[in-house]
């Protein structure tokens, strides 16, 4: 992936697999780390973001997003600056569990919640969708206000952190917050044009070449 004249970009990845998303288990701030295989993707991403250079690399608190990011840039000497804003969504009490544990627990409760409309949803003891839209607004307006549009900002989060950050780059109703998918080890791209910012690539995973995938 190469950059094309003085045109900045954000460079938006979701971190590697790990052992709970593999098993379909809700993370939101639990800090898990990468398996062997998030590991993997992170690093055959790596090599599509070899020819980028970044002014600022940015990643969440979280584990599996720190070692992301220093995969990412490994030996490029630029820091990793970690940000708990960029943190994924708080699912509270349905954090370790699979969507089919975390409703049978309550069904009734379950279901109310998952009618909610999109801004209001929230998992018990957990954060609704206008909390981190807040919190991942704050960081952007702090990142912005950094960097000439010119520069490269590379972010590495998670998938609600990074629908957030698009609804803040693109200037998006925030009810389009839902409308987006983001898989481990994905790239999303947002170029800085004098007209305004274009959403250039989403949820790109580069493919793991055959025979040097591993499975745990």
């Amino acid at each position: 992936m190469t950059q094309n004249g003085d045109t900045g970009r954000w460079y938006l990845v979701r971190h590697g697999e790990t052992a709970w998303t593999r098993n379909g288990r809700i993370q939101g701030h639990t800090d898990t780390g990468l398996n062997d295989h998030g590991r993997q993707q992170v690093r055959v991403l790596a090599e599509r973001l070899a020819g980028c250079r970044f002014t600022a690399v940015y990643a969440s608190d979280l584990s599996r997003a720190v070692e992301s990011a220093r995969l990412v840039v490994e030996g490029s000497g630029v820091p990793v600056e970690t940000d708990p804003d960029l943190r994924e969504f708080s699912y509270g009490e349905w954090e370790g569990l699979t969507t089919e544990e975390a409703e049978a627990r309550d069904p009734e409760d379950y279901a109310r919640r998952m009618a909610l409309d999109a801004d209001t949803f929230a998992a018990p003891g957990g954060e609704d969708t206008r909390q981190l839209l807040g919190r991942v607004r704050r960081f952007y307006e702090h990142a912005q206000a950094r960097y000439q549009s010119s520069e490269n900002v590379l972010v590495v989060a998670h998938a609600g952190s990074i629908r957030a950050l698009l609804v803040c780059l693109l200037n998006l109703p925030d009810g389009y917050f839902w409308q987006f998918g983001v898989d481990c080890g994905s790239i999303s791209v947002v170029a800085n044009h004098p007209g305004g910012r274009v959403l250039e690539r989403w949820n790109d995973v580069p493919r793991i070449p055959s025979g040097e995938d591993v499975e745990t």
